[in-house]
């Protein structure tokens, strides 16, 4: 018997990645800094954004600990580091002033034919207006922009007027004897010159040295500043350090002792390496209940993390998801639910890994307009443990981990499916509504209710469930009786279904230790439950990963049909091209002239059927496309397909089961929703 397998554990993925906010992107450089056991993490200062008094006489916090660096969270601390951003991975730009073509402006060399190639591959724009700052005009080094405009948006948003702003200004220091850089030394550059500092309304805020008077610190004297204490901790929370603070040898409270101190008050820089500054963007991003956030991976292999406030995942994205998988596992096993889309398209699972740009070349959820469409599939991880969705129009993609595919370890007890042939083991139309205690009633199973099966087994088991005669759109949920008797709103979805569809999509259901699975429904339905197979843990098929492979597709002459859909009742052939007993494929029904539905399955079962076969696989409405995996075996007289309307059908192989057992099926107790991108992921 197989046993109940633990929840997916949590893992990090340690990829390089860049973070983008809405548009800019930030470079990533692998290597994370390492807690100490004594390392705590603060909770965050409270921002109180209705407080606009000028924050004249600043007192520094704590500089953040090992522990909030690692995390990113850097809300309740200061950035104290400090060094050379060479040095700290920012690139080397060109020695000020050494050599031809430098220009001086009068306050930098911006623009100078020697900077060309520097401000080209370094810098990067800001992409909307960030207060009276114009789209565009606020340049910043590629990895530190998610900081700068995180920044400068979050005060514009809660009431901050920034009249003007400058980031990007190649030359030194002010102490350096000149900010034209006259002893020509990479030393002197300004956090400017690196485009990893930023000064805005330098009007209100003129940089001065302040001094006591009267026996009076210059640390308790008023510096000139419009800047309140609630736009100095959002700056910190974004990982710029305050110039208003002053810098190593200046005030760190109003209590110190000193007869002058240095004030900046329009200036604001970032001291850390590009992979901290990816990292507290991306804690910030995320833990900001205001934004949607996707790990969007271009099919160059670039990653970027896209996030808008409008939680919108756009056509052409692929988004990457981590489903937690155990040690051991290769693969997952995944339903997949399309919701929310205004256009016609599909989503498609594949590897992260860098690929010829365009659409993929095979699916596995199809939906309309409108509809709420969920099918089961299997996808192979990357060496990150994760997979990445493919969004054909702007729609988004709902992850329910099912289980995993791999190889025996501490984390992994494998499975192996023992396929069936196609059973119906239960049609509320003919046998009722049942209750766990086997009391059936006529009708449909009542919205918020549960129906029950027996399976005869407490194995997990391969059963396709199909929604039919249901009295408005909703989903169906199956599993353990237990987790869904009383349930006011399960966490997974098996089925999706509009007003008055049929809707078919294979699932695995580990049943409870009586053998019986529940079908928990949103809205009243009838229940349609094909057996086709079980997962055990002595006997049957191991598993074989393959790259997704289109073996029949009536539109394109993919297979021996080629243009002509499959007429009623007709039974064509499909050649699955692999060598293996069974096969897991991916059966997408469209273009049908009524309501039907397809079968596929052994050819000598199917040519032998007078009416209408005894299992569906996948069921469409007319003009409509419908897809769903299924289990067929290859053996005897080979695989087949029946219509029962004049329909195309497409057939993708995802898996092959064979004899050899050395990846096997790890079911979890219940689903795990893992991805919901009307979350932000």
């Amino acid at each position: 018997m197989i046993s109940r397998s633990p929840s997916p554990r949590t893992r990090t993925s340690l990829a390089a990645v860049a973070v983008a906010w809405v548009v800019s992107s930030v470079v990533a450089i692998p290597g994370i800094a390492q807690a100490t056991d004594e390392d705590t993490v603060p909770p965050p200062p409270v921002i109180d954004h209705t407080d606009d008094t000028p924050w004249g006489t600043p007192t520094r916090p704590p500089s953040c600990t090992a522990a909030q660096i690692e995390m990113g969270d850097v809300r309740a601390c200061l950035l104290t580091t400090f060094g050379s951003p060479a040095e700290r991975g920012w690139g080397t730009p060109p020695t000020p002033g050494v050599g031809d073509g430098w220009v001086w402006t009068g306050s930098n060399y911006d623009g100078s034919p020697a900077l060309a190639e520097w401000e080209a591959t370094t810098l990067t724009t800001s992409s909307e207006p960030l207060g009276r700052i114009r789209a565009g005009e606020l340049e910043t080094h590629i990895g530190a922009a998610a900081l700068f405009e995180g920044f400068l948006a979050e005060i514009d948003h809660h009431g901050y007027e920034i009249l003007e702003g400058k980031a990007y200004g190649f030359r030194c220091t002010a102490g350096t004897g000149g900010w034209d850089c006259p002893r020509q030394t990479l030393a002197d550059l300004s956090f400017h010159a690196w485009g990893l500092a930023v000064d805005f309304n330098a009007g209100a805020n003129p940089i001065v040295t302040v001094r006591g008077s009267d026996g009076v610190s210059a640390c308790a004297t008023p510096m000139e500043t419009d800047i309140p204490r609630w736009v100095v901790q959002t700056a910190e929370k974004w990982g710029l350090y305050w110039g208003g603070y002053g810098f190593s040898r200046d005030c760190t409270s109003p209590a110190q002792m000193l007869e002058r101190t240095f004030r900046d008050p329009p200036h604001f820089e970032f001291r850390g390496t590009p992979e901290l500054a990816e990292r507290i963007a991306r804690f910030n991003l995320r833990n900001d209940p205001t934004l949607g956030c996707y790990d969007v991976v271009g099919t160059d292999g670039t990653e970027r993390m896209r996030c808008n406030r409008e939680f919108t995942v756009e056509a052409g994205w692929r988004v990457a998801v981590d489903p937690g998988a155990p040690d051991g596992a290769t693969a997952a096993i995944v339903n997949l639910t399309a919701t929310g889309a205004d256009d016609a398209g599909f989503l498609t699972l594949e590897s992260c890994t860098a690929r010829p740009a365009g659409m993929p070349e095979t699916s596995n959820v199809n939906y309309a307009s409108g509809a709420d469409v969920a099918n089961l599939a299997t996808v192979a991880l990357d060496p990150d443990g994760r997979f990445c969705v493919y969004h054909d129009t702007e729609v988004h993609a709902i992850v329910d981990v099912i289980g995993f595919i791999g190889s025996a370890s501490d984390e992994f007890e494998p499975g192996w499916f023992a396929p069936a042939d196609p059973t119906r083991v239960h049609d509320t139309r003919k046998q009722g509504a049942c209750t766990r205690d086997g009391e059936c009633r006529t009708g449909l199973v009542p919205a918020r209710g549960v129906h029950a099966v027996d399976v005869g087994g407490s194995d997990p088991v391969l059963a396709n469930l199909t929604v039919t005669g249901n009295a408005g759109r909703g989903f169906i949920s199956a599993g353990d009786c237990t987790a869904l008797d009383g349930a006011t709103l399960p966490d997974w979805s098996n089925v999706n279904f509009a007003d008055e569809t049929a809707r078919a999509n294979l699932s695995v259901v580990f049943p409870d230790d009586d053998g019986v699975i529940c079908a928990w429904s949103e809205t009243d339905t009838h229940v349609i439950v094909d057996l086709l197979g079980r997962v055990t843990s002595d006997t049957g098929l191991g598993w074989r990963l393959t790259d997704p492979t289109r073996v029949l597709d009536t539109r394109k002459c993919v297979g021996e049909r080629c243009g002509v859909p499959v007429g009623a009742g007709e039974v064509i052939e499909v050649e699955l091209g692999v060598d293996a007993p069974a096969a897991v494929v991916n059966v997408t029904a469209t273009g049908a002239v009524e309501d039907g539905f397809a079968t596929i399955g052994p050819c000598a079962a199917l040519r032998a059927v007078t009416g209408l076969p005894d299992t569906s696989t996948v069921n469409v409405d007319r003009d409509a496309t419908a897809a769903n995996m299924a289990v067929v075996t290859t053996g005897g007289d080979g695989t087949c397909a029946w219509a029962s309307i004049d329909m195309h059908l497409i057939v993708d192989v995802q898996a092959e089961l064979v004899t050899e057992r050395d990846l096997g099926l790890q079911v979890l107790p219940s689903p795990e929703r893992v991805y919901d991108g009307r979350k932000g992921g």
